[in-house]
């Protein structure tokens, strides 16, 4: 009996220990990464947007690792006690419902299962992040001296979990609408019919939930490394120049948010902006993409004052900057790339060949960018980057590890970076395919001392049992 309360002890230590449930979330991530080309329908190079099964694949894989980061956000804020074990015991529950999500979405007679088991894992997460929001509320007055420091992070995570929040509510309420639409809530019909009808409601919304989504979780993502690398550390000047590019994500975060939201429920137009003349007004930038690209020169920024918080530690400080390196990287391809299209949309054009206003010869290599800036940009990317940070907080030892994993990493962002350019001029994938595979090795080094740590403490235990 007295082994039995033991065992149960261990056991409720083991549900609520953020190392074992980091460790089983990037197992199953890295899992998904490599068999993923294997699902069927799911093509990972294929022009223009994601397929449905492709959709389906990157939720698989993306939901947990949102969780990833609830937990490595709980753990590093210490926040509220009860918001750790809550997070922590959802761990298994949250996994296994996306599981089954990917399982029953492919017969047809298990779909309407499917929209139930994915909706209660959604709602799970909304009310996770409910809860991880309302901690961060008590963080300023819990941690009135290391706030006063952190203060751009901290706004940076607060107004990013909004985002993350609303943008999470769009997706749901695009698949209720798509599935049912929504007679059955007369009101809301009305407001969806006012907005245009059901299918331009849904269009925009789908739209603003997918462009909302990754640039709030990067946003998130930059904020966390700040405080990971102990930026409340530095002097004030250096610290200033770090919460000045906080501040100016900040802005980009909620313009970016108020634009999607008012373009989604009601019938704002997004505008253009810098439009060349004589282009039909095509050849020109869009206000979002203007918003979300003041995330990443936030980080860019920030980067000058974070450089000089990198650790002594060799393999921490090379992991330190890959991260930057990431976002260097992403921006490169976003801006570099994806600027150069939106200003010479005449020969890019909308999805079809023509001529201007009405399509562009290049419109292919529109769609080539479209897919590969997604996997890229809007995919590995922000994965590698918070597994990096996951990877520094828990993982101390392994020191060759970490350099073998910072040497496929940085091999495959450039690899892939100058891969999206090659598929977008080409339409030839094989270059950003070989980049991105590398990325995902990278990250497959970074889950082994996971498997190792826990195996390890799993053994001293059964060793103290005997």
């Amino acid at each position: 009996m007295t082994v039995f309360i033991k065992n149960m002890s261990e056991f409720k230590k083991f549900l609520q220990d953020p190392s074992y449930n980091s460790m089983s979330t990037l197992i199953f991530i890295t899992f998904f990464l490599f068999i993923g080309a294997l699902l069927p329908g799911v093509n990972w190079f294929s022009l223009g947007d994601f397929s449905l099964e492709m959709v389906n694949f990157f939720h698989t894989v993306m939901i947990p690792f949102v969780f990833l980061l609830l937990i490595y956000s709980s753990e590093l804020l210490s926040l509220h006690p009860f918001e750790k074990k809550m997070v922590n015991l959802s761990t298994y529950p949250i996994l296994f419902l996306t599981f089954l999500g990917l399982i029953f979405f492919y017969p047809s007679y298990t779909q309407n299962l499917d929209y139930i088991i994915q909706a209660m894992r959604d709602v799970w997460m909304l009310i996770l992040a409910l809860m991880f929001f309302i901690s961060l509320l008590m963080f300023p007055f819990k941690e009135k001296d290391k706030f006063r420091k952190i203060w751009g992070a901290y706004f940076l995570i607060f107004v990013g979990t909004i985002s993350v929040g609303i943008a999470s509510i769009m997706g749901m309420i695009y698949e209720y609408g798509s599935l049912f639409s929504f007679s059955s809530i007369p009101w809301f019909n009305n407001y969806v019919t006012g907005w245009g009808g059901l299918e331009t409601f849904l269009g925009n919304i789908i739209t603003s939930h997918s462009h909302q989504m990754l640039p709030a979780l990067m946003a998130g993502i930059v904020a966390l490394a700040s405080i990971s690398f102990g930026y409340e550390k530095l002097p004030l000047v250096k610290r200033s120049i770090v919460n000045i590019g906080l501040l100016i994500a900040i802005i980009g975060v909620i313009s970016m948010s108020y634009i999607y939201f008012i373009s989604s429920f009601g019938t704002y137009a997004i505008p253009s902006i810098f439009i060349v003349p004589g282009t039909y007004g095509m050849n020109a930038l869009a206000l979002d993409d203007s918003q979300t690209s003041l995330i990443g020169f936030g980080a860019l920024i920030s980067i000058i004052g974070l450089y000089y918080a990198l650790s002594l530690k060799r393999p921490e400080k090379l992991l330190q900057a890959l991260e930057m390196y990431v976002w260097i990287a992403t921006m490169a391809v976003m801006i570099v790339i994806g600027y150069s299209i939106e200003f010479n949309e005449t020969y890019y054009g909308f999805g079809a060949s023509g001529s201007p206003p009405n399509g562009g010869p290049g419109y292919l290599y529109d769609m080539a960018f479209t897919d590969g800036h997604l996997l890229y940009a809007f995919f590995l990317m922000p994965l590698l980057a918070g597994i990096i940070l996951v990877f520094i907080h828990f993982i101390k030892s392994h020191e060759f590890l970490k350099n073998i994993a910072t040497l496929f990493a940085v091999a495959g962002i450039t690899i892939g970076g100058l891969g999206v350019l090659i598929y977008t001029m080409t339409l030839s994938w094989y270059i950003e395919a070989i980049g991105l595979g590398l990325v995902i090795v990278s990250i497959l080094f970074m889950t082994l001392p996971f498997t190792e740590t826990i195996t390890g403490r799993i053994r001293h235990s059964l060793q103290q049992d005997k």
